[in-house]
């Protein structure tokens, strides 16, 4: 035969069509895809890798069940921790490849908990916060079940004060009494082969809070009045709970009164009446006052308050240059130091000292500074 006869013989005719090649190999995505699952169901099982199956045969204790074209696996009912039937679908944990009687030994609670970590995972990903009931607690924190056993160390507790721990100490009182109770936490470390889940209350409590603030300040508007609780007093100023979010009220708007240090006069759990002051979107911040739903003292200056008026006085504050005095609540005024006596002195705690009840005299009043001007030497005793 010659060549050219062997290469008409090889090529196909337009009457025939196109052939597939002749590798045998797939060629379209769906063949590649059957290709795939075929070498997935033919492949070994590997100790410790999840496998779908269906409930085959239940027999007593034993659980048959079928791995699509693999080795079929046994698992026990007992260790299984659910009802199971013929027909059921379920997610199991390879304990052994091959048992001793040659089927693959399976395990559903270790492929919960197989799971349950990778959920520990992404959890810990997302900064998701859950719910978790405290099983146990001890001097360094408290255990809690998520699905696994985790644990929240002190430093991570925001249900309790501060609690100082001692060597030798039992479990502090405040950490026992969390036994019981749910706490809302969020997963800050996971490590499956050591066995370690840390979880944190005070991490929860801060996300929860930068929800709210973002509810809020897309809800609220300035005037709105609001009951709130105090949860923290600082240098600053007092944070109050408001129900939908927390915001401060800035010391200057604590109270008119300007003779009282404005943080002794609430204390954390009070119940205060607030109106919203300004709201910061871009930065989801709150602000508050108390002292703008009082009546602002200066209103009574002009009628109750006049120029020439005499009354008592407590002094608040000694100066080089005079003394304050408060008049009333919110009033507060100077006298200089050359309005204290009739002589010449040098420092005005030669005369007057701070609590005492002063006799004086207005003798100037600023609406527009909200300034007061009193005197001693010239009011009447």
């Amino acid at each position: 035969m010659r060549i050219d006869d062997h290469r008409e013989v090889d090529e196909p005719t337009e009457a025939q069509g196109e052939i597939a090649p002749t590798t045998g190999e797939p060629q379209t995505m769906a063949e590649l895809l059957a290709e795939s699952e075929r070498s997935e169901a033919l492949r070994p099982l590997r100790a410790g890798e999840i496998v779908e199956g269906r409930i085959a045969h239940i027999e007593g204790d034993e659980v048959l069940v079928d791995l699509g074209g693999r080795t079929d696996g046994v698992l026990s009912l007992r260790e299984a921790g659910e009802e199971l039937k013929v027909g059921d679908n379920v997610m199991a944990f390879v304990q052994q490849p091959e048992g001793p009687a040659g089927h693959a030994v399976l395990s559903l609670r270790k492929a919960r908990r197989e799971r349950r970590w990778l959920q520990m995972k992404e959890m810990e990903r997302s900064g998701e916060v859950v719910e978790a009931p405290v099983l146990e607690a001890n001097r360094g924190g408290v255990v809690v079940d998520v699905g696994l056993r985790g644990f929240v160390p002190l430093s991570q507790l925001s249900s309790v004060g501060a609690v100082e721990r001692t060597e030798g100490q039992d479990v502090p009182e405040a950490i026992k009494a969390l036994v019981g109770r749910r706490l809302s936490v969020k997963v800050i470390e996971v490590d499956q082969k050591r066995n370690r889940l840390i979880l944190s209350e005070k991490a929860a409590a801060q996300a929860i809070r930068r929800r709210r603030k973002a509810q809020a300040a897309a809800e609220l508007k300035e005037g709105d009045v609001l009951e709130g609780t105090v949860t923290q007093v600082t240098g600053f100023g007092l944070f109050v709970d408001v129900g939908m979010a927390e915001g401060l009220v800035h010391r200057s708007e604590v109270t008119w009164d300007k003779g009282v240090d404005p943080l002794r006069v609430y204390k954390p759990g009070d119940a205060v009446r607030v109106e919203v002051t300004g709201i910061d979107r871009e930065r989801e911040r709150i602000s508050l006052s108390i002292r703008r739903l009082q009546a602002d003292p200066w209103q009574r200056m002009g009628t109750e308050f006049t120029v020439g008026t005499d009354l008592d006085a407590t002094v608040t504050r000694i100066m080089p240059f005079g003394a304050f005095a408060r008049i009333a609540e919110g009033l507060e005024g100077l006298i200089h130091v050359s309005e204290i006596a009739a002589h010449r002195i040098a420092d005005p705690s030669e005369i007057v000292q701070a609590g005492q009840t002063v006799r004086v005299r207005i003798v100037g009043i600023d609406p527009e500074r909200r300034r007061l001007s009193l005197s001693m030497r010239q009011a009447v005793s």
